[in-house]
């Protein structure tokens, strides 16, 4: 059997390096406290990790300053609210190294990101017979949303298997795609066992029968982060709190042709 992919961060190699794990702490105000009476230790960053200061900084920033409605006003605040939040697509795109700003929405999370796709692009391109693949290890958000669709339309749910080092099986992937194949929906990095799939991989092959790929980049984008040229996936969504960005922030990008092909998620005031 493979041995199990890692991420590209090795913890011996840092502390190795000298790396000075009191001054991170420094930045986690919330690490300050004491817990029955022990430092504080959080474990669960995978879930969601605890927030540097300048992200704390920068939140209380905005509603001390210049809080006011995005996209709804012409005064100052909102003039100035709407600018840091239409500067924070750049920056976003250029962090995922998408072609523009336009590629990227702006979601509530990355469950978000997959519902809108499944709902406005699955909604209009799949079909009764039609088929698409998710794997074994999938996040819930990126398994839900298609079986609900598919209650609705009918399509067929395939899944691709991993070995029992966790490691994607590429070969027995390849015999599931076939001309019925209109999404792959896969992960790009396991938030369970941390095992890496072949994403390139597996976008090729699936763009050579003609369908479109959507990648879960909650965990992978933590550990490698994103080119999303590089990759050529349809579909890349990540979320802000595993970033140590604020909760309830998150991201889907889209190539222009797919996005301009897909009908509104939800209606509102945005769209007038």
């Amino acid at each position: 059997m493979n041995e199990i992919s890692t991420t590209e961060i090795d913890i011996g190699d840092i502390l190795r390096e000298g790396f000075d794990i009191e001054r991170v702490r420094e930045d986690f105000p919330i690490l300050k406290q004491e817990i029955y009476g022990k430092p504080l230790v959080f474990l669960d960053s995978g879930a969601s990790p605890q927030k540097p200061q300048i992200v704390i900084d920068a939140v209380s920033e905005c509603y001390e300053t210049y809080y006011s409605n995005v996209h709804r006003g012409a005064h100052f605040l909102s003039q100035k609210c709407t600018d840091a939040y239409e500067q924070v697509r750049g920056q976003i795109a250029t962090f995922i190294n998408a072609p523009s700003e336009n590629n990227v929405v702006i979601t509530s999370g990355v469950t978000e990101s997959i519902n809108l796709v499944a709902q406005s692009w699955g909604r209009k391109f799949l079909k009764k017979g039609d088929e698409i693949i998710i794997s074994e290890v999938e996040h819930h958000a990126n398994i839900v949303p298609w079986q609900l669709l598919q209650k609705e339309i009918g399509f067929e749910i395939k899944v691709a298997a991993i070995d029992d080092c966790g490691e994607f099986l590429l070969d027995q992937y390849k015999a599931l795609l076939c001309s019925k194949t209109k999404l792959v929906a896969v992960t790009d990095c396991s938030n369970v066992l941390g095992t890496n799939f072949p994403i390139k991989e597996i976008t090729h092959l699936a763009h050579g029968m003609g369908a479109k790929v959507l990648i879960d980049g909650a965990q992978g984008i933590v550990h490698k982060g994103a080119d999303v040229q590089d990759l050529d996936c349809d579909f890349y969504g990540f979320t802000g709190h595993k970033i140590y960005g604020p909760t309830g922030v998150g991201v889907l990008y889209g190539k222009m042709d797919v996005l301009n092909s897909m009908p509104p998620y939800q209606g509102g005031g945005d769209m007038i």
